[in-house]
Formats: C-alpha cells, sequence, structure tokens
C-alpha cells in the first residue's frame, strides 16, 4: 500500500486504499462518523459493574479503605476507565453534599474477591468477578493511598424526609488507566454519614495499550 493512505472498510469499495490528507501543520484531517467510543464497544470490550451490598459514605478523604476496589487480574490488557457512578440509596432529612473519590493503585496483591455481575455494553453475556477471573472485585478492601482526589462535580441536595433520589456520573474519558496486577479504588465522600447508604461504580474498556511502568 503507498505511504499516505489508509483502506476503506465496508461499503462497496470496502478494501481499496483512499488517500489520507492534512493541514499546512501535518496535522491529519478526519471526519468522525460514528459517536464517541462506538468503535470501542462494536470491538466488545466494554463493561460497567458496581457495588451490590450498600455501604455508608465517608466523611473525610479517603485513605486505606476502598468501598469498591477493582482489581485487573489480567496479564496483558488494562482497564481504559470510561465513567464514574453512585447513587444514594438511603438518604436522610437534611441538606448533604457528596462526590466520588477515585484514584489507581500501584502494583498489588489480589483482593478477596467478592462476586459482582458485570454488564456489557454491547450485549455479551453477562461475567461475574471470580478470584482467578480477568476482573477480581473487593469490597471494603484495605489498600495504600496513591492520590485519592474527587472526579466530577460536588453533588448538594436536600431532602425533607428519608428517601433515595440522588445519583450521577462522571466521564472520566480514559483520564484513568488501571494497568495489570493493579486496581480502581472507588469511594464516596461527603458531609452526612448517619442514615446514608450508596453503591457507587464505574465503566471501562478492556484494551492492550503501551504503558509506562
Amino acid at each position: 500500500m503507498a505511504a499516505n493512505t489508509a483502506v476503506q472498510r465496508g461499503g462497496a469499495a470496502g478494501g481499496l486504499p483512499l488517500p489520507l490528507e492534512s493541514n499546512e501543520f501535518h496535522e491529519l484531517l478526519v471526519a468522525q462518523g460514528l459517536p464517541p467510543y462506538a468503535e470501542m464497544t462494536r470491538k466488545g470490550g466494554g463493561w460497567s459493574m458496581q457495588t451490590a451490598t450498600l455501604f455508608a459514605p465517608l466523611v473525610a478523604i479517603p485513605t486505606t479503605v476502598a468501598a469498591l476496589e477493582i482489581y485487573n487480574n489480567m496479564s496483558k490488557d488494562s482497564l481504559i476507565i470510561d465513567t464514574l457512578f453512585a447513587s444514594q440509596v438511603l438518604s436522610t432529612a437534611a441538606s448533604q453534599t457528596y462526590a466520588i473519590y477515585a484514584c489507581v493503585s500501584t502494583t498489588k496483591a489480589a483482593p478477596a474477591n467478592t462476586a459482582i455481575k458485570m454488564f456489557s455494553s454491547s450485549g455479551r453475556d453477562v461475567r461475574e468477578t471470580t478470584a482467578a477471573g480477568p476482573i477480581i472485585a473487593g469490597i471494603g478492601t484495605t489498600v495504600v493511598a496513591n492520590g485519592w482526589r474527587p472526579w466530577g462535580t460536588v453533588q448538594a441536595w436536600g431532602t425533607a424526609t428519608a428517601t433515595p433520589g440522588n445519583a450521577w456520573h462522571v466521564d472520566i474519558d480514559g483520564k484513568l488507566i488501571v494497568p495489570p496486577k493493579r486496581a480502581l479504588l472507588l469511594h464516596v465522600v461527603g458531609a452526612l454519614a448517619t442514615a446514608s447508604t450508596f453503591q457507587v461504580g464505574a465503566s471501562f474498556y478492556e484494551a492492550d495499550v503501551a504503558y509506562v511502568t
């Protein structure tokens, strides 16, 4: 194939080379067809998972405990984090604020597994985490702090009764990557821990990407 060409996928001209174009700064000119992430989703590596057991939020920055640990037990693929999300299942009658805190661990041992279902973003069969599987889920695990920080906008709301209703997600768009034998650590931090319970989770893509150790 000649230089500065690309192979068309699909259509009547599928397999034929097409010219590539750039501007005066040698920046490649492309036209996006499908929505963002559609190609990654098409490849079948997109998954989401969240805690099944409710937990109380922290009233301080997390240190050595993760409400959910998503451990990458694979030898090659990394987890490209797409979104973080949380939902408040029980609240107390008061004004309150909450934020999702997360960080990526350094290389560590796998946690004890808690079976959590993983749901495909492209309709593949449901997977469940196992102690020897590609993804291991740890609940309430003891961890080493590695840069906990809030992600997204703090959620603030008030209610006159103890009812659910606060839920949000944060677009990460690959700003967090979990290489093999490392883990994504998640928790919820808020103003009130009494009579409040949460679920927290993440969606991600499994991909073979080079990373710096």
